[in-house]
């Protein structure tokens, strides 16, 4: 089989875990899916009817990651990837800090990472940009891997970086944040063609430079 010219990439954001519930800010830290969290996904895969089911999913090796992909494996030839650099993005300091507590202690800073997330990083963690970066050269890598003329991969993502995965996807600048967050637990599917991979290395390789 010669090298792929294009990718369907179908991707799925995980369910919540209790610090979701409980509005804690949440990063790196491992934590199980609520029975809701875990409900949401099962349905999200129900609703789930692809033309050619996933062959490969790129998850973290996060507990939430790993039982959202399990459930998303239709068939049991699909290979699940974890891979530790798909892992959601480090909230330093701010991690499992409630919302309400960081508004109260640092109001600015709140208000900036509610408005424009993309331009504030929590102390001692990780920027949008730089998470952004770190997943996409991370799929792409793994991508790089795969055979077939357009092989069928699916990616499971904690929030965060499942949102900062699909902007690349929809070829968007990272925005609207807290309005994707807010929307329903569903696979989304994705035509990701070997022009848009070149043309973001490209990119990179360039700013490196």
């Amino acid at each position: 089989m010669g090298k792929p010219i294009g990718y369907t990439v179908h991707l799925l954001r995980v369910g919540e875990t209790s610090w979701d519930a409980d509005s804690r800010i949440i990063g790196q830290t491992d934590l199980p899916m609520t029975e809701a969290g875990s409900d949401s996904v099962v349905q999200a895969v129900r609703n789930f009817h692809p033309t050619h089911p996933p062959s490969l999913i790129l998850t973290s090796n996060e507990e939430t990651s790993l039982r959202a992909a399990k459930l998303l494996a239709l068939s049991p030839d699909t290979k699940i990837k974890p891979i530790d650099a798909l892992a959601n993005i480090g909230m330093g300091l701010w991690e499992g800090v409630l919302q309400s507590d960081l508004e109260d202690r640092c109001p600015s800073a709140y208000n900036q990472w509610k408005d424009t997330p993309e331009r504030i990083a929590p102390p001692e963690g990780e920027s949008l940009f730089d998470a952004q970066d770190r997943l996409i050269s991370s799929i792409i890598k793994a991508l790089s891997k795969t055979k077939g003329t357009h092989p069928s991969i699916a990616i499971v993502l904690r929030p965060w970086a499942w949102v900062l995965v699909r902007c690349w996807l929809k070829d968007q600048k990272i925005g609207d944040i807290w309005a994707q967050l807010k929307e329903p637990v569903q696979v989304e599917s994705f035509e990701l063609m070997k022009s848009q991979i070149d043309s973001y290395q490209r990119r990179q390789a360039k700013a490196s430079a």
